[in-house]
């Protein structure tokens, strides 16, 4: 049975640890290169992400989220890559058929974005191709909160024109309340079409890269009112990715 460190061995430990990362990230900087210096820089961002990662654990509760379904896309910081694996800021597929809303984890297929190199009639194996659904249905969420938001500026300047001295008072307090819940669909729907340009040529699954993440890492959607919220992929490219889930998984 190994003995529990003692507070100056522990100390050692990270000294250690730090001044062995430190002369890592230095000999990436150092070398020049362009692609090793963005990896340091890359690997310095993550270590500030994991720390706040890690410091919001304990205060962490997945009850305070979205319950997360099937087939729902959503984007998760998978950390610092080593190899080949998928790492960073991605979007991901929930591949549950039933997540509990108090899971603190949740399995997920990560997604990438078609390059212009890219051959979809011969991708990898492991690979799905799901086309511009992604960028379709979060098109057709853009259109329908753009509508809501003229309908709503239309109805504040309605409430405004009511009286030509002065406007009532309960007016007042339903045109501020109505302006200030679409200056915020103003900025998620600025925020959406940021989002959108990225899925516009493409995305694919990556089933090889199946895993499960703490929901700590999820960044959209948190909420039933965030960017991402019920946009999922059609029951046809789910029976796709299902049947290359097993083909690649099971022997069935």
């Amino acid at each position: 049975m190994s003995h529990e460190k003692t507070i100056p061995e522990l100390n050692t430990h990270k000294d250690q640890a730090l001044s062995e990362l430190s002369s890592y990230l230095d000999s990436l900087i150092e070398s020049g290169d362009p692609k090793l210096m963005g990896k340091a820089d890359k690997l310095s961002y993550w270590i500030s992400d994991w720390i706040a990662f890690l410091d919001f654990e304990p205060s962490f509760s997945p009850q305070r989220l979205r319950r997360y379904k099937r087939g729902e896309i959503i984007k998760v910081h998978l950390g610092f890559n080593v190899g080949s694996e998928e790492g960073g800021l991605h979007y991901a597929v929930v591949v549950e058929k039933n997540n509990p809303k108090s899971s603190p984890v949740v399995t997920i297929v990560p997604l990438t974005s078609v390059k212009p190199n890219t051959n979809i009639e011969r991708l990898p194996s492991g690979d799905v191709f799901l086309g511009n659904e992604l960028f379709t249905s979060l098109n057709a969420k853009i259109s329908s909160t753009s509508k809501h938001i003229q309908d709503e500026l239309k109805l504040i300047n309605e409430l405004g024109m009511n009286s030509e001295s002065h406007i009532p008072e309960n007016n007042m307090e339903e045109i501020s309340a109505r302006s200030n819940a679409a200056i915020k669909e103003l900025r998620l729907l600025d925020r959406m079409r940021n989002e959108v340009r990225k899925m516009r040529i493409g995305s694919i699954a990556l089933v090889n890269q199946i895993t499960t993440v703490s929901k700590i890492r999820i960044r959209d959607p948190k909420t039933d009112h965030d960017i991402l919220s019920n946009i999922k992929l059609s029951n046809e490219k789910l029976d796709i990715l299902d049947a290359e889930i097993q083909r690649r998984y099971t022997n069935f």
